[in-house]
């Protein structure tokens, strides 16, 4: 018997004009190489061969099929359409993007996440399995207002960071091993010291003052949309029991140090690109007794696996009809900035548990 082919689905786009919304826009509908080269080079520069733009050679993800598409700016969502061959419906209305999708896709690239709760909120009152890009939100109220609204309609929900899910992350993780105990001839009896010492370098505070010296909002806005990214990696390297957070720095978060219940330490580095690498890339790396490693530049080229690996988990959740993630762990990174801002105003550390009760 000849197998079944599963029924492709039907995806709804909201915020269709953001950079994210190209980005995995590419990977998962057909587009035309050189209007995409014409409207947003950056993720076109990104998709294609650097010998022949009419060619992309992004990942594709199957499953999915790009129905309807929204956009403050009606105009940009037509462009949008446009460069995706004019397949998806534009909606002037947020709430007509439900009309005939199987989920929803809420993209954000460079904002704050403040207009989650309100985008979310139509989609997961109908039930409709959601995906909310980073950062969920701009604060744990209306973080625990979105997985309410999930819990009590029975929308499934996913939210995730490219630094959560990207491939290089997990193959540092795999060298932890060099600096593991058994590497070493010490007796039997001495017990495994683990990574006692996590340092990412994120891209944050700084980074957002300095887009604001080139006519770029230096705000919460930009803060939020880069922030979240160095506290992805580093719970997803080093744990997600964060118990308190120092903060300090000239600038917003330039640096932000979780204690976890484990007794482990981490640093986040949010300093300027003057300093580090002027592209986006991130750097970590583990020190334990037994020495420390450190990972390769983790940026945009990397960026691409990640982005892949959000597709499949998102397009797997809404066929199994199974959450991936707890939903606490969404709320969690945004209580972590949050509980950060509150230890750089009052110069002490701040326990989790006074900004969240997850």
């Amino acid at each position: 018997m000849a197998a079944v082919k599963q029924k492709k689905i039907r995806l709804g786009l909201v915020r269709c004009s953001d950079i994210h919304g190209y980005y995995y826009g590419v990977m998962i509908a057909p587009c035309d190489p050189m209007l995409l080269l014409e409207k947003y080079y950056i993720v076109h520069y990104y998709a294609s061969n650097i010998y022949d733009p009419r060619k992309l050679t992004i990942p594709k993800v199957d499953g999915f099929e790009l129905v309807n598409v929204w956009d403050p700016d009606v105009s940009r969502a037509k462009t949008f359409a446009e460069v995706f061959m004019n397949k998806p419906r534009v909606c002037e209305r947020l709430e007509d993007v439900a009309e005939g999708v199987d989920a929803i896709f809420i993209s954000n690239g460079e904002r704050d996440g403040s207009d989650h709760l309100k985008l979310a909120a139509p989609f997961l009152k109908k039930g409709l399995p959601t995906f909310v890009d980073k950062p969920f939100s701009s604060n744990v109220k209306d973080a625990q207002e979105i997985v309410r609204l999930a819990e009590k309609h029975k929308a499934l929900l996913f939210n995730a960071s490219i630094l959560t899910h990207v491939p290089m992350a997990e193959c540092f993780k795999k060298r932890f091993a060099e600096i593991d105990h058994t590497y070493y001839p010490v007796p039997d009896d001495v017990p495994i010291i683990p990574v006692g010492l996590g340092v990412v370098k994120g891209v944050g505070g700084t980074f957002s003052q300095e887009l604001a010296g080139k006519g770029v909002s230096g705000g919460l806005e930009d803060r939020m949309a880069y922030l979240i990214h160095g506290v992805s990696l580093a719970v997803n390297l080093f744990g997600g029991d964060v118990e308190s957070v120092e903060a300090m720095g000239d600038a917003p978060l330039e640096y932000v140090h979780l204690h976890m219940k484990s007794g482990r330490e981490v640093m986040i580095i949010n300093t300027s690109t003057k300093i580090f690498p002027e592209a986006c890339n991130f750097y970590a790396s583990a020190f334990s007794k037994y020495g420390a490693v450190h990972s390769e530049a983790i940026g945009d080229p990397q960026f691409i696996g990640g982005g892949k690996r959000i597709l499949e988990i998102f397009r797997d959740m809404v066929l199994t009809g199974k959450p991936p993630t707890p939903y606490r762990e969404f709320v969690r990174n945004i209580a972590v900035i949050e509980a950060g801002v509150l230890a750089q105003k009052s110069r002490k550390p701040v326990k989790l548990a006074e900004v969240w009760n997850g």
